[in-house]
């Protein structure tokens, strides 16, 4: 009988997955002798343990490993710190506003690791086998996330619309890799690249392939037309939660639309127009339809499915020059901007259940001008002002559409900047103008470090020039 050889295991490309893991895996045992009302340990634990797999980053090993399953680099290294930092500060903001609310419970925090270890899964695939693990793992624990609330009836519906949306879209993905694999003969995306068919009905397989796994990504980063979903699941999950969701998943899941146009290389031309479609859409769609709203969560929803296009427009304005630091700079702002938006709404619910609308603004810089300076700096940033880190995001994907040929895309972006930035200001004029008669307002020390944190990256990120260069380095 042969024998089956096992792949051999550099554990130092993995270490950031192996401790997340590691973690998640512990802490739900330990979990267990933590008092119910005590559950603040967990989330110390938790933080922790992503802090330290943050810190061990620059001391894991760049290559491949497990049969080219998995792969580290130094874009990897960036990636994998964004979606660590946000968790980071999710679990601060979470630890407070669920303690708040009567909803804390120890399996969030062990929930919130395993989905950012799919999200490592995601950034550090490089088997289409790896990138489907990656994305089932982060949206089975996000689906359990968002229901988590219980008994709240509006966090059960969110998480089962998420869960049936989320089946639609591992389907796609899964019947993607099939026809991938058949036409080529492997999972590996660098083997894959080496394999394209150029005649026959394999390439047409192997593109339907493509266009299938691109509608899963879809669904996950909230590309029109797959993004129906994302006001309800926004609206309903637990604020912190939803912050969560919105920039971890995001995060990930472009990098793996990246990894899927990289592998292509001069092939992508085939799709290009179709993404620049979706792109297209995606940045006018939530652009415009969030003007319409009300609510904040729902507001921040379409925004975020702008934003989405503005990442894809940065994909598709990468080249060989500049690299992939418009996209990966941009979901950095991203990143920090909509924790410092979605991080200011949790504070002001407080203890309550109810949904927030722009009227709940109306004041805010009487009742608390630090909350009111954070959030207008979020949406200054997610207008793109200067001088915002939003902006330098912008700017960067732009410029990169512009310089590719594209220069009908980044007259779009430009449009869609200008829907977005009229929802933007009628919130910015709520909180500085009106009156209130509700009572000052004090935040919990652990959201006010994280809305300081993010706060300062803001800024700061968006004012040094050593950032534009590092993301560059990582991205070439």
């Amino acid at each position: 009988m042969a024998q089956i050889a096992l792949p051999s295991i550099d554990y130092m490309v993995i270490l950031q997955i192996l401790i997340i893991f590691g973690s998640a895996t512990a802490l739900l045992l330990i979990d267990l002798f933590i008092p119910a009302n005590q559950k603040k340990i967990t989330a110390l634990l938790a933080l922790g343990a992503t802090v330290g797999a943050l810190a061990a980053g620059p001391y894991s090993n760049s290559g491949v490993t497990m049969a080219n399953a998995v792969a580290f680099g130094s874009s990897t290294l960036i990636v994998n710190s964004i979606i660590l930092f946000a968790t980071a500060i999710s679990i601060l903001f979470a630890s407070d506003a669920m303690h708040k609310q009567g909803i804390e419970r120890g399996e969030t925090y062990v929930l919130m690791l395993l989905a950012t270890g799919g999200m490592l899964l995601l950034a550090q695939g490089a088997s289409l086998i790896t990138l489907f693990l990656g994305l089932e793992l982060l949206s089975i624990a996000l689906y359990i996330l968002t229901a988590i609330a219980y008994p709240r009836i509006a966090s059960e519906e969110a998480g089962l619309k998420y869960l049936i949306i989320g089946a639609f879209g591992a389907g796609f993905l899964v019947f993607g890799i099939a026809l991938t694999f058949g036409a080529t003969g492997s999972l590996v995306l660098s083997e894959i690249a080496t394999r394209i068919p150029v005649t026959g009905i394999e390439r047409s397989l192997f593109f339907t392939g493509i266009g299938l796994m691109l509608v899963g990504f879809g669904y996950k980063v909230s590309l029109v037309p797959f993004h129906m979903w994302t006001p309800d699941v926004y609206q309903g999950a637990p604020t912190s939660i939803t912050s969560f969701m919105s920039v971890g998943s995001k995060v990930a899941g472009f990098i793996a639309i990246i990894a899927l146009v990289q592998m292509l290389g001069v092939e992508a031309q085939v799709i290009a127009p179709l993404l620049m479609g979706i792109a297209a859409l995606t940045m006018l769609v939530g652009s415009i339809v969030a003007i319409n709203q009300t609510s904040l969560k729902r507001m921040l929803a379409y925004s975020s499915i702008s934003h989405a296009g503005f990442v894809l427009l940065g994909v598709l304005g990468s080249t060989q020059a500049t690299g992939l630091r418009a996209p990966i700079f941009y979901l950095a702002a991203y990143t920090l901007t909509n924790l410092a938006a979605f991080g200011v709404i949790m504070v002001l619910e407080g203890s309550e259940e109810r949904d927030l609308t722009l009227s709940d603004l109306t004041g805010l810089w009487t009742r608390n001008p630090w909350l009111a300076g954070i959030m207008a700096l979020a949406l200054l940033s997610l207008a793109g002002v200067p001088p915002t880190v939003g902006f330098l995001g912008k700017f960067l994907v732009i410029s990169a559409v512009w310089q590719s040929g594209y220069m009908w895309m980044a007259i779009i972006a430009a449009f869609a900047s200008a829907f977005a930035a009229f929802f933007y200001v009628r919130a910015l004029l709520s909180m500085f103008s009106g009156t209130t008669d509700r009572p000052r307002m004090t935040i919990d020390a652990r959201s006010s470090l994280a809305l300081l944190i993010v706060a300062v990256g803001i800024i700061a990120v968006g004012l040094m020039p050593w950032s534009i260069n590092a993301i560059a380095l990582a991205g070439s």
